[in-house]
């Protein structure tokens, strides 16, 4: 049961992010608004038009990673952990790479991972000598399901001009995404192994979410992705991995 009064207090306490945290935070915003906003859709290059996508997937970017780091702080914290923000510096250069070789058409924005403190006298009454990967994997989980909350929400409500929305809905797609791909420094690899049941569940509703909220269908058809995502992926797993195991 959770005490939101405790929450509350906790996030009072414990939700600021270290200078370290925020230098890479800033460094990851600048080169993820990079590889953004490299390619603006046009043949030809215009400066202004450049420079307003380029602003455009700023605030998806800064938007996308408010969501996904407050996820991850507001769970741990309710469960007893500090959320503590690692950096992916590989997954940036990886982006970089791949937006230059693509000329900006593969967009891939892998940033970092979470690391948690404990907080002992915050967790009395649970069984504290331990961080197992169940707690890993259930805060990391709520970054990329925050990041698809964010993308239907910008969906559903009209606040902001059509093109701003399209980008952030876009960008907060792709982070939940990329951030469940199985590769070290990211959640996925928490969540496959907290439960691998769980992770390919989780990431087939999220694939499939992805791909038709993005066309444009409705929400019936977006709901019936998800599941049948979840259970195409669930299957998969089961008749290629689990089966055998």
């Amino acid at each position: 049961m959770i005490d939101p009064f405790n929450l509350i207090d906790k996030l009072k306490r414990y939700y600021t992010f270290s200078a370290e945290e925020l230098r890479w935070l800033a460094v990851s915003i600048v080169v993820m608004t990079f590889i953004v906003g490299f390619n603006d859709g046009r043949e030809s290059f215009e400066l202004m038009h450049w420079l307003s996508n380029l602003f455009l997937g700023f605030i998806a970017v800064v938007i996308a990673v408010v969501a996904h780091e407050t996820a991850h702080r507001i769970v741990g914290l309710e469960q007893g952990y500090k959320t503590q923000f690692k950096p992916a510096f590989y997954g940036l250069i990886a982006g970089l790479i791949l937006s230059f070789m693509s000329y900006g058409k593969i967009i891939f924005l892998m940033y970092g991972g979470v690391f948690l403190n404990m907080l002992e006298k915050h967790r009395l009454g649970y069984f504290r000598y331990q961080l197992g990967y169940f707690h890993y994997g259930a805060v990391a989980l709520f970054g990329p399901v925050a990041n698809i909350a964010a993308a239907i929400f910008f969906k559903v409500v009209p606040i902001l001009p059509d093109p701003l929305a399209d980008k952030v809905v876009f960008v907060n797609l792709l982070f939940a995404v990329t951030n469940m791909l199985p590769i070290p420094g990211v959640d996925g690899p928490n969540v496959l192994f907290a439960s691998r049941w769980l992770y390919f569940l989780s990431f087939g509703a999220m694939v499939g979410i992805s791909f038709f909220l993005i066309k444009g269908f409705t929400w019936w058809v977006v709901a019936l992705a998800a599941l049948l995502g979840a259970l195409v992926f669930w299957l998969g797993y089961y008749y290629v991995i689990e089966k055998k195991l």
